[in-house]
C-alpha cells in the first residue's frame, strides 16, 4: 500500500492503541507503528503536550489526556467505519482491514459514515472494537485480558485491541476472530474446536475475552 502522510489524528490513534495494549505509548513504539523517524514523533509529541492532548507519565512514555482521548475517539470512528465498509461492502480480507482502512479513513465524510451505518450497522468494527459516536463517546465493554483466565473455563474472543499486522496474520491463520469460543486448559494453552493453540505473548496481549455464560437450557 502506498505510504500515506501522517497526521495528528494518526498520532492520537497510535497513542490510544499502544496505551490499550501496554498501558502507555513510547516514542520508539509510536515511531515503529507509524513508520516515521523518532525525531518526528518527538516534535509532534511536544506540540500535543502544548495542546494538552497528551501527558507524560515518565520519561519517553505518554498517554492521552481526556480531551486527547475524545479527539482520538472521533478519528477512531472514521477508521472503524472504514473497516466496516471494506469488510462488509467490499469483502476485503479480515487480516488486511486495518492497513487498508488507513488509505481511506481521512476521507470518510459524515454522509459516507451515516450511509455505512444505515446499511451495515456500526455497533462494532470487524475486530470487535466499539465504534465511537459523533461526539467521541464510546461504549465501555466488560471484558478481560487472557492472563486472567481460569483453567477449564470457556471464553469467547471479544475484540482485538492492537491491530498490528503480524497479530492479525496469526489470528487469521488459526481462524480466531471476535466471537470465536476457546477454553483455557493449562499453562498458556487453549483449546479451539479440540485443537490446542498456544498464543504468542504479543498476540495474547492484544486480545480481550469474555466468559461464556451458559443458560440452564444449554447445560441439559
Amino acid at each position: 500500500m502506498q505510504k500515506q502522510s501522517i497526521t495528528a489524528e494518526d498520532y492520537l490513534k497510535s497513542i490510544h492503541e499502544l496505551t490499550e495494549y501496554r498501558g502507555y505509548a513510547s516514542l520508539i513504539d509510536i515511531s515503529k507503528l507509524l513508520g516515521t523517524a523518532r525525531q518526528s514523533v518527538y516534535d509532534e509529541i511536544n506540540i500535543m503536550l502544548e495542546k494538552h492532548l497528551v501527558r507524560r507519565i515518565e520519561r519517553g512514555r505518554y498517554v492521552l489526556t481526556p480531551s486527547g482521548q475524545v479527539d482520538a475517539n472521533k478519528f477512531l470512528r472514521k477508521h472503524r467505519i472504514a473497516e466496516i465498509l471494506l469488510f462488509r461492502g467490499l469483502s476485503l480480507q479480515w487480516k488486511n482491514l486495518d492497513d487498508q482502512a488507513m488509505g481511506i479513513e481521512h476521507g470518510m465524510t459524515d454522509e459516507i459514515m451515516e450511509k455505512v451505518c444505515q446499511k451495515y450497522g456500526c455497533d462494532r468494527c470487524p475486530h470487535g472494537n466499539p465504534v465511537p459516536d459523533r461526539e467521541g463517546n464510546v461504549e465501555q465493554i466488560e471484558d478481560m485480558k487472557m492472563s486472567g483466565a481460569v483453567q477449564g473455563t470457556g471464553y469467547v474472543i471479544s475484540r482485538v485491541i492492537f491491530e498490528e499486522h503480524s497479530i492479525l496474520e496469526f489470528l487469521n491463520e488459526n481462524h480466531i476472530f471476535p466471537g470465536t469460543e476457546i477454553i483455557y486448559t493449562y499453562d498458556g494453552q487453549w483449546s479451539l474446536d479440540g485443537k490446542i493453540v498456544a498464543f504468542p505473548e504479543n498476540v495474547s496481549g492484544a486480545l480481550r475475552i469474555q466468559m461464556i455464560k451458559r443458560t440452564a437450557e444449554t447445560l441439559h
